[in-house]
Parts: C-alpha cells; sequence; structure tokens
C-alpha cells in the first residue's frame, strides 16, 4: 500500500459504511470515496459521495488506494484479482481500537475493525474480512478472501480455508483444518476438521448441506 490520501472504496453497502467509518477513524485518508452499482438509487452514503459504478475503478490509478468492501468472498476474491493485476493499490484497514500482535502478518485488501484480536504468529492473508470483535489467537492462519464475522472466536493453531465464511458468534476449537470454502452459522462450535463447500451448524457443528 501506497501513502495515498485518496480511498476509494468499492460497495457501498451497510459493510462498506463501516470499512469508511474506520477508515476515518484512522485518519490517514483525505478524501473516501464510493464505487457501487446502485449509484441512481444510492446517490450518496452519509457524508460519502458515491462517484460511480464499481467497474469505473479502471479511471483510478495508482494515486489512490482501494479497498473492496462486499462482503460475498467470491465477488470480493474477483475483484481484488483484478485490481492487483491491474497494479493498484490495495489499502489495509485496522481500526485503532484493534490489537494487531507486531509478531503477526496482515495481508493486502484487508480491514480489520473494532475491538478486533489477531495474535501473535496469525497471519491474515490478502482480502480477509476480520469483522467487530472477533479473535484470531496464536499461529492461526487466515487464508485469502475469508470473512469472519463479528464476534467470532478462534482458537490457537487453527488453519482457515481460502473463502471461508465463519457466522457471527461461531467459534473454532484449537489445532484443526477448516477446508476451502467452509461456512457456519451464527454460534456454530466446530471441534473437528471440515469438508470443502459445505455449511455447518450447531453445537458440535455438522455439515448440514453443500454450498455447490
Amino acid at each position: 500500500m501506497k501513502n495515498n490520501n485518496t480511498l476509494v472504496i468499492i460497495g457501498a453497502g451497510g459493510h462498506g459504511l463501516v470499512a469508511a467509518d474506520c477508515a476515518e477513524n484512522i485518519g490517514h485518508y483525505n478524501e473516501i470515496i464510493f464505487l457501487d452499482d446502485c449509484l441512481e438509487k444510492l446517490k450518496d452514503k452519509n457524508h460519502w459521495h458515491i462517484a460511480g459504478p464499481i467497474d469505473s475503478w479502471v479511471e483510478y490509478d495508482e494515486n489512490v488506494n482501494f479497498i473492496v468492501a462486499i462482503g460475498n468472498n467470491t465477488i470480493r476474491a474477483s475483484i481484488l484479482q483484478q485490481l492487483s493485476a491491474a497494479n493498484r493499490c490495495l489499502a489495509t484497514l485496522i481500526h485503532p481500537t484493534a490489537f494487531i500482535s507486531k509478531h503477526s502478518y496482515i495481508g493486502p485488501g484487508v480491514v480489520i475493525f473494532a475491538n478486533a484480536v489477531v495474535n501473535i504468529g496469525a497471519r491474515i492473508d490478502e482480502g480477509c474480512i476480520i469483522n467487530t470483535a472477533a479473535t484470531i489467537d496464536h499461529d492461526c492462519h487466515i487464508q485469502a478472501y475469508c470473512h469472519i464475522s463479528p464476534g467470532v472466536n478462534i482458537a490457537g493453531g487453527v488453519n482457515v480455508g481460502k473463502l471461508s465464511w465463519l457466522g457471527i458468534g461461531s467459534s473454532v476449537v484449537e489445532y484443526i483444518t477448516l477446508a476451502q470454502n467452509t461456512q457456519s452459522g451464527a454460534g456454530a462450535v466446530i471441534t473437528k476438521p471440515t469438508q470443502s463447500n459445505k455449511l455447518y451448524l450447531g453445537v458440535p457443528a455438522r455439515p448440514v448441506r453443500s454450498l455447490i
């Protein structure tokens, strides 16, 4: 990420608003604008301007930073990959109230919201969302384009597969691997390794249906 003073947020929904508020609290950006395909309907979001549709990102060069604030992991991944291929600068947003160990790794395009915790030895790969008050304990690996919802607690040494989405208040016990595109419902407690492309519900969590 370059030290640019303009942030372009792709996606003007609720998640985009939280990202903009986070960026404003960081205090680095002089200008924050949105791109969203609902331009005609939305016009503006609070005091931030919607400047155009999503595909107008091509009009912005390396003198701005981008964040993709779309909750859908697959869509977010696709847009981030397009931005990276075009050598655009991906921002990393970390709310001032979050605790991030200096011995962790935070990738480009990641957003970490208020009161989240990322402990020593953890790795958060490109394009992940670590939402409000989520905790990532020591030596975890959150692979690219995951969404860790508010209040999720992940114990030490967990490997969360790419494109996974852990629902609000979920928990994961220590030293297990979640396969790619694992999803969990609200309050689920994952105690065993998961299968790819499955939705898990309950305590303890069990697969209830396929996602493809």
